[in-house]
């Protein structure tokens, strides 16, 4: 990694974040550090859909050129997080180590970026009655539960739980699911909101049915 001209005190900050990554990785389960042509990126393995993360290309980046993107794909296609404002100036390490943790607790999906949903959306492990009817959920469910979480993380919890509902009024019309594979499905995703505010919610839903959809 070639870094002329580089802040040495930035390139310190990076690899006291490295020692960290690599003390991480080293007791995890679900990530490994991969060689790939003679660079290190780190990969995790805990089923698909993989993300992988080119170490030194992020350091390098964030180094020489103030990028706060981490040099990340997900399907083999490049994946973009936005970053928290007081996190900009941060070393890309550390922003390693938080996606390290995030995967560590099991990506949930209220705190996984919504560009990296699809991630936490395959941890969940569908009930049982969907498994045996071989429901499962397609590309627009996945942008509709991505955005709900987006938005109850925006603090709009009760516009979160409305677009919850209408994909369950949606299921129930379109796709004749039947309601006692509805409820337990919508029911994975509302365990990512806080039961206050489904009830308050449910005080006054966007739909007067849908208080049949929302198991609380």
């Amino acid at each position: 990694m070639v870094l002329d001209g580089a802040c040495q005190q930035q390139v310190d900050a990076e690899l006291r974040g490295l020692d960290l990554l690599l003390d991480l990785v080293s007791k995890s389960n679900i990530w490994e550090i991969q060689q790939g042509s003679h660079l290190p990126f780190l990969a995790s393995k805990d089923g698909p859909p993989g993300i992988i993360v080119n170490i030194f290309e992020s350091m390098k980046a964030r180094i020489l050129g103030g990028d706060p993107h981490l040099k990340m794909m997900m399907r083999q296609k490049e994946v973009c997080v936005l970053r928290n404002h007081s996190e900009v100036l941060t070393p890309s390490t550390d922003s390693m180590v938080s996606l390290v943790l995030l995967g560590e607790v099991g990506w949930p999906l209220q705190h996984t970026p919504d560009t990296l949903s699809d991630k936490a959306l395959a941890q969940l492990e569908l009930p049982e009655s969907c498994q045996e009817r071989g429901i499962i959920l397609d590309e627009l469910d996945h942008r509709t539960i991505a955005y709900s979480m987006e938005c109850y993380q925006a603090g709009q919890h009760m516009n979160a739980i409305a677009i919850l509902a209408e994909m369950g009024r949606r299921w129930y019309v379109c796709r004749n699911w039947e309601m006692g594979e509805i409820r337990p499905l919508l029911a994975t995703f509302l365990n990512e909101i806080e039961r206050s505010h489904v009830l308050l919610y449910l005080e006054a839903p966007q739909c007067p049915q849908d208080d049949l959809f929302l198991a609380v």
